[in-house]
Order: C-alpha cells, then structure tokens, then sequence
C-alpha cells in the first residue's frame, strides 16, 4: 500500500527522497524464481467459455480484462504463475521515445490507458515521471533532433531536446558527461512486480476465471475451426481462442502446423538498493539505464548485452531476420549457454494426452549475465555520485521477443478461424494495455480505437513489403 508522500510528477526536477510502496520479493518457488506475489487461481476448470486466454503475462491478463468489461465469459490458462516470466521480469518502462514513428499512436493509447486502469484498479506503480535519453556526441544528440522531425504529430512524440544544461537542471547532481539529451514529459514506468498481478486480480472480481498451473497442450479443433482448448486438466469449450504466451508462441503454434516468425533473445538487469538521493524518473544512455521503482531502489541495465541463443529457429529464420540483426545487431550477441541447450532438448512434436513441454518448464529461467547489471550500476554511480551509499541486490534475466519487422503480432489467424495470436512484443509494458483492448475488441466484434492492420498475422504471408520498424 502506498505510504508516505506521492511522487513527483512529471515537472519535478532534481533529486528526491521518497518511499512509498512495499514491493513483493522475489521467492524460489518449485516451478522456478518468481518476482511477483501469487494469484489465487480458480479452483474449478469451466466445461465452456466464450473466449479462453492461454498464457498470464500482460498481454493475457490485459485482454481479459478487457474482454471481462465487454460483458465476455473468459477463462485465462497460464503453464505457470501470472507474470512468472518477461512480464515480472521486464525492466518497467513504459515509453515511446525513439521509436518508429508507426507505433506512436499505439504508445499514446497505451500511455492513457495505464493511467486509467491505475485509476480503475488502483496501484500498478505506474508513474508519468518523465524519460530522458542522453547523448554522448554531437552527433547522438543530432540524431535526436531528427527522430523529433520524423514523427507527423509532434503530440505523440511530445519530446523536447535538452541542453547539457538542461540535463544539469533536471538532474542537480549529475556528474557525468553528455551533449544534452531527449525528454518525453508523458513517458514513465510502470512496475513489473506489481502490475500483471494487480490486472489479473482486477479480471478475477470481473468473473474471468483464472487457472495457474494449468498448461494448454493443444487446440481442441472440429470442422476446421477452433472449439476450445485442451488443457492438462481437462478440455474447455470456446469458440475463440487467444494465445498471448510470448516467446512460446512458436512452440505451441508449431505443434499443429502453423508458423509463427519469432524468435527470442535474453536481457540481463539487475538492481540496487535503496537509494535515498537518486535521479527521478527514468532514463540512460545507451550504456546504462535506470528506472526508479516505487520503494525507493533502482532497477538498472543496459542496452548492450542482450543474448540470442543460438535454436534451431535462429537457424531456420536467419535470413528472415537478416534486416532485424543489422538494425540491432550492436546490442545482442550469440550465445551457446544453457538457454540455448535447453531450447535444442525442447520435443517440437507431442500429442495432447502426453505431457508438453509446458509442463516441464512452468516458469523459465534464463541463464543471468550478472556483468549486464554490475556494468550500469558502475557507469550509472559515476554519472550520479547519489550511488555510492548503495549496492546491487538482485540480479535477473528475461525473454524479449521479436518479429521479423520489429512489431507485434495482434490479430486473428485467418488459416484457423476462431484463433487469434498477441506475442512479439518487444514492448511490451509499454504497448500490452492497448493491444489488450484492440484484441478483445476484435474477438467480441466491437471497433478496435486502435488499427489493427500493422498487426495483422498475414503480412509475413500476403505480399507484404516489411520495413524493420525500430
């Protein structure tokens, strides 16, 4: 519960001293590390449901969450804990600084949203405190200014270049050098170990009927469409059916004969104790990264560092990803350490009285490059000196997804009517409240706010020309 003073809001400038909520600790659990705190799930499997959810990350919980304010009977299956995996593991921003200009709209929605649902819900650790990029040359600092000239309505990119004076204001006691930098007043984080839950607990009051521990194995198929699913408790009746399980997506898709183009990489973060005097906000630089978390620590990290295991998939697809690998190709390299051995001991084939492999692996974990974390913290210390008093505390590792263009895959799978896929999102704590609420949209027959086309599954099919959107 929140105690104290509130945050800043998104004007407050310089250093500030503020605790104001108790977040859960991360526990060993027996089906892995886990950094949420537990959703009590239904005890009793529904025979049908309108739609059902597999997967309890943010995409998942947020649709049904949508889907429950529709007036849709909803049934969520996660093969583990809700936000077990990348959604308690992400490092918390919620922004659209830098990015293409074709997922503005989407970032806006998404940012306006995490507001409401902080309003409807109540505390997601979701603060509107600003996200500054610094530039180390000239040249960064440039670059920054044209990507503000790329964007049609500077509403949406509502970024303002800063000084290395203005940075200096905004941050009283940083120490480091820069050129200036990149400022969005409306970005902010959001909190990874408080959200997922809180969303799904608000879903569970709205009647969506949650069931952890509870792996889907397949789709239950007749007559060429989807009627239901098939899970390890028994099977569950629904004409539409919703797989948001993420860097699964693949797997689970794969086993009946469809195709999905992604793959995954993981990112190394870490964090530090409490810091009375820190930076408000968040920010960085592309060496390190911070965001302040509500309880007064830090969650830091680094653009750099992210590990691409080397799967089969990564074989299969790298043509396909050729254009990806040059647009990000400085920030990952490949990696043959346990996460890649453990994607090659993954059966792609099982039938669905057997065990799956979600079952084995109810929450992965991936292997931790504790170096990632170590290296910000050092930079971060001596850009800001309000470090020195503290140390690194935990360290962690999770999946990010991607596509073959860098966006997200939302939309219903025409070749198997009745399915629909939400996964690829690279964003995803920034972008899953609106491509939440696109997707139940869809899947009631309402008019999604947002455009589903870029999103659409059959543009790695149609003829489409893709451009890597960054």
């Amino acid at each position: 519960m929140p105690v104290g003073r509130e945050w800043p809001d998104q004007n407050c400038c310089g250093l500030v001293q503020i605790v104001t909520i108790e977040l859960p600790e991360p526990i060993n659990t027996a089906d892995g590390p886990l950094r949420v705190g537990c959703v009590a799930g239904n005890a009793v499997l529904p025979g049908r449901v309108d739609i059902a959810v597999i997967g309890g990350g943010l995409n998942g919980v947020m649709t049904a969450y949508w889907l429950a304010k529709a007036g849709a009977r909803v049934a969520l299956m996660e093969k583990g804990q809700i936000a077990g995996e990348a959604s308690g593991r992400a490092f918390g921003w919620v922004s659209n600084l830098l990015l293409d200009p074709v997922k503005m709209e989407l970032c806006a929605q998404s940012k306006a949203l995490w507001a409401q649902l902080q309003d409807e819900i109540g505390e997601l650790g979701y603060r509107r405190h600003g996200l500054v990029f610094l530039a180390g040359d000239g040249d960064e600092a440039e670059y920054f200014r044209s990507w503000i000239g790329s964007v049609d309505d500077p509403a949406l990119a509502d970024a303002d270049m800063l000084t290395a004076a203005a940075v200096q204001a905004r941050f009283p006691g940083f120490s480091g050098h820069c050129a200036g930098g990149i400022f969005s007043p409306s970005d902010g984080s959001a909190e990874p170990r408080l959200a997922a839950v809180a969303v799904a607990r608000a879903a569970q009051k709205l009647g969506v009927s949650i069931h952890t521990r509870c792996a889907v194995r397949g789709l239950d198929v007749g007559g060429g469409r989807v009627t239901g699913v098939i899970t390890e408790q028994g099977v569950v009746k629904a004409d539409t059916v919703l797989f948001a399980g993420n860097m699964w997506s693949r797997l689970f898709c794969g086993n009946f004969g469809l195709s999905v183009p992604q793959l995954y990489v993981m990112t190394s973060m870490g964090r530090t104790g409490t810091v009375p005097n820190g930076p408000v906000g968040a920010g960085g630089s592309h060496e390190w990264a911070w965001r302040r978390q509500p309880d007064g620590a830090y969650s830091v990290g680094r653009l750099v560092g992210q590990k691409a295991p080397l799967t089969r998939d990564s074989i299969r697809l790298f043509f396909e990803f050729v254009p990806a690998l040059k647009a990000e190709g400085r920030n990952v390299s490949l990696s043959l350490n346990e996460d890649c051995r453990r994607d090659w001991r993954r059966p792609r084939r099982w039938r669905l009285d057997e065990v799956s492999p979600f079952e084995r692996e109810r929450i992965i974990d991936p292997v931790i490059d504790e170096t990632v974390g170590q290296t910000a913290f050092e930079e971060l210390s001596a850009a800001f000196p309000a470090f020195a008093g503290t140390s690194m505390v935990e360290h962690w590792a999770g999946p990010i997804t991607i596509t073959p263009d860098n966006m997200p895959i939302a939309s219903p799978v025409e070749a198997l009517p009745g399915f629909h896929l939400l996964t690829g999102c690279s964003y995803g704590m920034t972008w899953s409240p609106a491509l939440g609420k696109m997707m139940a949209a869809i899947m009631t027959g309402g008019t999604p706010e947002l455009d589903p086309k870029p999103f659409r599954f059959n543009r790695f099919s149609d003829g489409s020309r893709l451009r890597v959107a960054q």
